[in-house]
């Protein structure tokens, strides 16, 4: 019974193979302990922990944007995707905060996600045809 739609849920997951691994990177480089981050002189840039989240998501929202294979202009679908990435990034800072004793969430990187993920939309609709990506579409 419970197998019955193991094939949907497969093609779900080879469908959204990239986005599944940047979720993975994404939550593993998230929920890593602080004290065990390499501390080189590019962490002195200020702002430097928003720019990487803003570029995670931006990536991630782009990625799963191409995978999705719908090509509709304001598709509610997309919409759907940047909204459970969101949640996603939502419950990943509320596990830095509760399970990750070195990591704490913060509101600026929940609204650094929100804008990556405002960014990566942007960048699919304005090279989401490009040949270069068609890989995704696979």
């Amino acid at each position: 019974m419970a197998y019955e739609c193991l094939p949907d849920m497969l093609r779900y997951v080879f469908q959204y193979k990239f986005s599944i691994l940047l979720v993975i990177v994404i939550a593993l480089l998230s929920l890593v302990p602080g004290s065990s981050m390499p501390y080189p002189s590019l962490f002195s840039i200020p702002y430097i922990d928003k720019i990487v989240h803003l570029s995670m998501y931006a990536s991630l929202g782009f990625v799963a944007l191409m995978e999705s294979r719908r090509n509709r202009q304001g598709s509610v679908y997309h919409l759907f995707i940047i909204a459970v990435i969101f949640l996603l990034s939502g419950l990943i800072e509320i596990l830095q905060a509760t399970v990750v004793a070195t990591r704490g969430a913060e509101w600026t990187d929940l609204l650094a996600n929100l804008a990556g993920l405002f960014a990566g939309y942007l960048a699919y609709r304005f090279m989401g045809g490009f040949r270069l990506f068609r890989f995704l579409k696979s």
